[in-house]
Order: C-alpha cells, then sequence, then structure tokens
C-alpha cells in the first residue's frame, strides 16, 4: 500500500512539475523585436485610419508589424504625429532631428485606435527612410 501512495505522489509531483514549466513558458514569452521581423501590412496613414474604423479589418490589423508612411504634423516627447492620423511610438531612435512638415516612413506595431484623440497607436517603431 505504501508503494502505491509513493507511486501517485511521484506521479503528482512530475504532473504539477510539467504544468508550472509550461505555465511559466507561456507567461514569460522572449520579448518580440518588430525591427527584425518581417512587415505583415503596408498602408498609408490615411487608409490606416479609415481601416482602423472597419471592426473586421481593424482585427487583423492590430498586433502585427505595419509600415506606413506620411507627412509629420506634430513632434512630442517620444513620438511623432503623422499626418494628424497616427502616433507612431518610438524605443531606440532618436527623434531630436526630425521637423514638421517631412515625409516619414516607419515600421511598427499596431496597437490600437484611440476614439478620443481618434489616431491610430503604433509603438516600437523605426525609421525606414533615413
Amino acid at each position: 500500500m505504501k508503494k502505491k501512495a509513493s507511486y501517485i505522489i511521484a506521479i503528482i509531483i512530475i504532473v504539477l512539475g510539467i504544468t508550472g514549466y509550461t505555465i511559466y513558458g507561456y507567461m514569460y514569452q522572449a520579448h518580440r523585436d518588430i525591427s527584425s521581423e518581417g512587415i505583415d501590412y503596408y498602408l498609408t496613414s490615411d487608409y490606416l485610419k479609415k481601416a482602423m474604423g472597419v471592426d473586421s479589418t481593424s482585427k487583423k490589423i492590430i498586433d502585427k508589424v505595419i509600415q506606413t508612411e506620411g507627412i509629420i504634423t506634430s513632434i512630442e516627447q517620444n513620438s511623432v504625429i503623422i499626418n494628424d492620423a497616427v502616433q507612431v511610438n518610438f524605443t531606440k531612435t532618436d527623434i531630436s532631428n526630425l521637423q514638421p512638415r517631412i515625409k516619414l516612413i516607419i515600421k511598427g506595431r499596431c496597437v490600437g485606435y484611440d476614439d478620443l484623440l481618434e489616431l491610430v497607436k503604433i509603438d516600437q517603431a523605426t525609421i525606414t527612410n533615413q
């Protein structure tokens, strides 16, 4: 009887160990490097804003790597707004030499659409035309 109980305890410990390892691997995945990933969609900033207004299209675009282009309309601390349609947040790119009214092509991850500001949000972006 003791031998059977020890087998059951060993099996339970092994199953819990495998389950714990699987959950840990799922929860703490390696971070995505957007700059090294391929482009899923190439859209102009105006078309991107229109596409995010359609639910079926926006679900396909969110969390995908996109490349977009447009004219810089304003520059903030660590982000740029393109064509008053797309807010682009940079992580490693120095934007101190950028100026308004310059054409910019960027690659980044589409995060979603801000209904209040009416802007498409892109993060982890890099400049591809400089």
